[in-house]
């Protein structure tokens, strides 16, 4: 998920996330989306960070570092060739809250790919020792471009209104072959070799 809008202890927190970074060309497209929520949003993600998660990694551990990673970007490149580069169509806002307690995520709409579907479902099929996150995994795979994670308190029922008027958006094309894993501090560009010392940019 984008970072803008977190504390750095959360950020500590954050798994490894295989994602595609929109390109720069709809980050304008995502500020319109974020100006129609303005009424019911304290705060937003930056376009800048943002991204479709394809699969949460793991979260830091003995097994799974930033080492592990730089080891594992040629074998995810194998895999996403075949997939590359993706087709997406994107129209409407939608919610979700995977867990009691947890923000609710409003976002950006991905409709149904079986090309992303057949690309999340390898990558949980060829990492299969990788931790599993029930809520986004396999049949919950719901692919989408989160916009905000700060819905402003008794305003449930406005947002409800807005993704209804949403549906009536035009539907919008998006080619994405941008593939990183992003981590709270680094990005890793998924690569066919790595060269040594790999620069891995800042994630924000």
């Amino acid at each position: 998920m984008p970072l803008s809008n977190y504390s750095n202890e959360h950020c500590k927190n954050l798994p490894y996330t295989l994602a595609f970074r929109v390109p720069v060309c709809f980050r304008s497209f995502l500020s319109s989306c974020q100006q129609k929520l303005k009424s019911v949003c304290n705060s937003f993600e930056a376009p800048e960070t943002a991204h479709l998660t394809v699969k949460f990694l793991g979260f830091s551990s003995d097994f799974l570092d930033d080492a592990r990673i730089i080891e594992l970007l040629p074998i995810i490149h194998r895999i996403a060739l075949k997939y590359l580069p993706l087709k997406i169509y994107v129209r409407g806002f939608d919610t979700f809250s995977y867990a009691e307690g947890k923000s609710t995520v409003i976002f950006l709409k991905v409709l149904p790919s079986a090309q992303l579907n057949a690309f999340h479902h390898e990558i949980c099929s060829s990492f299969a020792e990788f931790e599993i996150f029930p809520h986004a995994d396999r049949d919950n795979f719901q692919p989408h471009i989160t916009l905000s994670k700060d819905l402003k308190h008794n305003h449930t029922e406005q947002m409800q209104r807005i993704i209804l008027r949403s549906r009536k958006m035009a539907k919008r094309h998006l080619k994405i072959s941008d593939l990183v894993v992003m981590t709270p501090n680094r990005m890793f560009p998924v690569q066919a070799e790595i060269s040594e010392p790999m620069i891995c940019p800042p994630t924000r």
